[in-house]
């Protein structure tokens, strides 16, 4: 572990600061003389006395500098010191020249006055009563903020996360953490339940808290969706919560009565087995079935006879020969809803796209072609020579949250997808949550084509949508079997 310094001094300057995370690079006047300090700073402001616990980098342009691991900072108390914190801006509307007029009249008392005699500033020229109490108020606001930030790292937290726990709660915040610092393993992005347990073990938090409990169980099966599983059955739940809590079954029993209750997770019996889920990965199971059934039962097929004459055509002209499921495929591509292709390497995916992409367009059809990811979509491209585009360019995401369960698309039910047919390529490395938000832009009316490896790995996210879609039987399925890419005599292919 790198050795850590104390240093105390004043702010001279801020070279840089990012309101919205607080990271800040600022000169401090320290008795052996100015130095800079990096790191999570929020709210500082020149003038005001700092002392910095950090280790010392060098930086290749800027040279020696502290990286602040935590903090403390306090109003200045000489006259100067005032003058330059309010002249810094740290108030909106006081400025060099009003700063030095309200520090002339009231002296080191400036800061008691603002904060506990507000309407007294009405006796500086130029500030009216309004402008008082306003004033008043932004500076009891960095005062609140100054108290959360020293409160929280006192139970360890970092100026980092401190910083994010105070922009959710504001005011609050103390009594949050107080009573129920699980809370933040729900609301704060990269403070999960660990962290949060230790949190509520420094403020005197119970072992058998319901919230920790409660948490607890929720820990677990998030835990479980970052494996792929949207569920786990309830006796492995519990088994494993018991693990984490060292708590009794009737409090674990109680908790998910509480939490299904509250709709913070759903238990259903499928068959023998007990399910239970985190909501947000239920509620996308049903509306992806619910939407895979709705666009497979709206469209209306086509005229099968002349959809094969089309086929052997497109053969010739192409001077192709395709394979009989290859055929299949693509006729049951024109005649459906919705429609899975699924088959390993080398099995003629791509072939039989193209020649769908073909018929499609002969009809003037719009057609979309997406994947999950770049490389798979360039590789679309290059193979199809359509432009196709990643799955979350398609829908147009609006904002990248940390937590990727909270992403929020442009397209959706109100704004849809403006196309007759969508083909996905990489289908099974779409997730749940995804898949549930591309379906959500999917117009009724629209045909989707649904392309993938069911035998490839899994998304990393929750759910197997690809492999459950082909095994629940819902929608049509066509696999792929007869290799292309080989030569005769090679058997890697077929053996694997």
């Amino acid at each position: 572990m790198e050795e850590q310094y104390t240093i105390e001094g004043v702010v001279e300057d801020i070279i840089y600061s990012n309101e919205e995370n607080g990271y800040t690079v600022c000169s401090v006047q320290t008795e052996d003389g100015e130095i800079v300090c990096v790191g999570t700073l929020p709210g500082v402001h020149p003038g005001e006395n700092l002392s910095i616990l950090g280790t010392w980098k060098v930086h290749p342009t800027y040279g020696e500098q502290l990286q602040i691991t935590a903090y403390e900072k306090s109003v200045p108390k000489t006259e100067l010191g005032i003058e330059k914190y309010l002249a810094s801006g740290v108030i909106k509307g006081i400025g060099p020249t009003l700063a030095k007029r309200i520090v002339k009249k009231f002296g080191t008392d400036t800061l008691q006055i603002i904060e506990e005699e507000t309407e007294r500033l009405e006796e500086v020229k130029g500030i009216s009563l309004k402008k008082a109490q306003e004033i008043g108020s932004i500076f009891h606001q960095q005062r609140e903020l100054r108290t959360a930030m020293l409160f929280l790292q006192d139970y360890g937290i970092s100026p980092t996360y401190a910083l994010k726990i105070y922009k959710k709660y504001q005011g609050q915040t103390m009594d949050v953490v107080r009573l129920n610092p699980y809370r933040l393993a729900d609301d704060i992005f990269g403070i999960g339940f660990k962290m949060a347990d230790q949190i509520a073990a420094s403020v005197g938090i119970e072992k058998e808290s319901e919230h920790r409990i409660k948490s607890g169980i929720k820990y677990v099966l998030n835990e479980a969706a970052g494996s792929g599983h949207t569920y786990l059955p309830e006796e492995l739940l519990l088994h494993r919560s018991e693990q984490l809590l060292q708590v009794s079954a009737e409090l674990m029993e109680n908790a998910l009565i509480d939490l299904h209750l509250h709709k913070q997770i759903w238990r259903e019996r499928v068959d023998e087995e007990k399910r239970v889920y985190l909501m947000p990965f239920y509620y996308a199971e049903q509306s992806v079935s619910k939407k895979i059934l709705e666009l497979a039962s709206l469209y209306e097929a086509q005229d099968s006879e002349k959809i094969q004459k089309r086929i052997g055509q497109i053969e010739k002209e192409q001077q192709i020969e395709l394979a009989v499921d290859q055929r299949k495929a693509i006729q049951a591509a024109m005649e459906s809803g919705v429609l899975i292709i699924t088959g390993g390497p080398g099995t003629g995916k791509t072939t039989t796209i193209n020649t769908m992409i073909a018929l499609l367009q002969e009809e003037e059809q719009e057609v979309i072609l997406a994947a999950p990811t770049g490389r798979a979509a360039k590789r679309m491209t290059e193979a199809t020579g359509v432009e196709a585009q990643t799955i979350h360019r398609l829908l147009e995401i609006a904002f990248l949250q940390e937590d990727s369960r909270n992403q929020m698309f442009q397209k959706n039910e109100e704004d849809p997808l403006e196309a007759d047919v969508v083909i996905i390529d990489e289908t099974s490395m779409v997730d749940i949550l995804l898949m549930n938000s591309l379906l959500k832009a999917i117009a009724p009316g629209t045909r989707l084509i649904l392309v993938g490896d069911m035998d490839q790995l899994p998304s990393v996210g929750p759910g197997n949508v690809l492999k459950d879609l082909i095994l629940s039987g819902c929608v049509p399925a066509v696999r792929l079997t007869e290799i292309f890419r080989q030569a005769g005599e090679s058997a890697i292919v077929t053996n694997a």
